[in-house]
């Protein structure tokens, strides 16, 4: 018998202390360590929940760090936001850890839905970084080919925009053109006219200046003149018109430049060129919902191991703590509530003795007083009796005041 109670204490050995990083997981986890402690069985539990916590926490930091370098370029700044909104969603998985809520046993079904909600649609936000970065290469290859396909589709858009006007340019300039190559081929003709003629070759058969000749010279030096002036008045008007033709080509040019600077690499263009990779490659479109289905199930997993831990030590005696906290608060503002009262009644009753003294050791001296109110009162001609009521309350009321 004694034998047996001594394996039992040998047994039974005490918990050892946790460590710092058991601490720190169960930090994560959103559990009391002082409770915890104490429960051998949850320990292990905890410390689960708590690193499935911090892996939550090392995606959505390293989600949000690349996310912000699609956008700065400082490194130190990409740095802080990461940190800063990887820490936020990390106090949003605490929260929802710790507001996890038990009533008789049971999971209250509409607010473990609205977490789980929330915790898909955090965790499909920050999947999508991820899935960027570990297509970056293809991404960066179909952006280029968006990029292009953009730029032409723009430089369609500013061709038919402005069409109208530079078909109007363009007829301008190819009918001056065409007056100009007309004359020039009346002139060649009237030359060749003239030089037949003079050579013998022509109608009349004559060499040498005959009159027929100067006729035909005439004609030619009258064809030269008109061609000289028409040339004259195309020149600034050609000069114009191709001006204009020019300042088209250069503002187009312009929003084109313009345009281009729109097409950057940010985070909207890499998921455009992700979606276009996706509807363009069936194979690529499920690999990357698989992607997206794993990392949203990282994202809920600290959630979903709290909701599947069946209850045990840690919440029997956590809710215990909470019960006779609950219990204590009552009472002792029953306790407080009961001890005002009583302070009340005594103050009420030590405030009438006080008054009972005041009124019994000042008998003498207001009868006194009252005398000779009354007295100076007979004393007037127009005596009324609401002016002695009145003086006799303020010598009795006017006292204890």
């Amino acid at each position: 018998m004694l034998k047996k109670d001594t394996n039992t204490k040998e047994d039974v050995k005490p918990l050892p202390a946790p460590d710092g990083i058991t601490r720190f997981l169960w930090w994560l986890a959103a559990a009391d360590a002082d409770v915890l402690a104490v429960c051998r069985t949850e320990r292990e539990r905890y410390r689960i929940i708590g690193l499935s916590v911090f892996v939550t926490w090392m995606f959505a930091t390293i989600a949000w760090g690349y996310f912000f370098s699609t956008i700065v370029k400082d490194d130190m700044i990409v740095l802080a936001l990461a940190l800063f909104f990887g820490f936020a969603i990390l106090s949003i998985d605490r929260t929802l850890i710790a507001a996890m809520s038990r009533g008789n046993g049971n999971m209250r079904f509409m607010p473990v839905a609205f977490r789980l909600l929330l915790a898909v649609t955090i965790g499909l936000f920050i999947s999508q970084p991820v899935v960027l970065m570990l297509f970056k290469k293809d991404i960066t290859a179909q952006l280029e080919l968006s990029k292009q396909s953009k730029l032409d589709a723009y430089r369609k858009q500013l061709t038919a925009m402005n069409a109208g006007q530079r078909a109007e340019l363009q007829q301008a300039l190819d009918r001056g053109r065409q007056q100009i190559q007309q004359k020039e081929r009346e002139l060649k003709f009237d030359k060749d006219a003239y030089i037949k003629e003079t050579d013998g070759t022509g109608g009349s058969g004559r060499i040498g200046e005959s009159s027929i000749a100067r006729v035909k010279k005439s004609a030619y030096m009258k064809s030269e003149e008109e061609l000289a002036l028409m040339r004259h008045d195309w020149e600034p008007k050609e000069q114009q018109l191709q001006a204009q033709v020019a300042a088209m080509h250069s503002a187009d040019s312009l929003k084109e430049t313009i345009y281009q600077g729109t097409l950057t690499d940010g985070f909207l263009a890499q998921v455009e060129a992700l979606h276009e990779l996706t509807d363009q490659h069936p194979a690529l479109q499920q690999r990357y919902r698989l992607i997206v289905f794993i990392i949203t199930l990282i994202e809920i997993m600290p959630l979903l191991s709290k909701v599947l831990m069946p209850k045990g030590e840690y919440e029997e005696r956590l809710a215990s703590a909470t019960a006779q906290g609950t219990t204590a608060a009552r009472l002792e503002t029953e306790a407080g509530k009961e001890l005002l009262h009583h302070y009340q009644e005594a103050a009420l009753t030590a405030d009438k003795e006080i008054v009972d003294e005041v009124f019994e050791s000042t008998r003498e001296l207001r009868r006194e007083e009252a005398a000779a109110i009354v007295r100076d009162w007979q004393r007037r001609e127009n005596r009324q009796y609401r002016q002695l009521w009145q003086q006799m309350k303020n010598l009795l009321l006017g006292r204890i005041s």
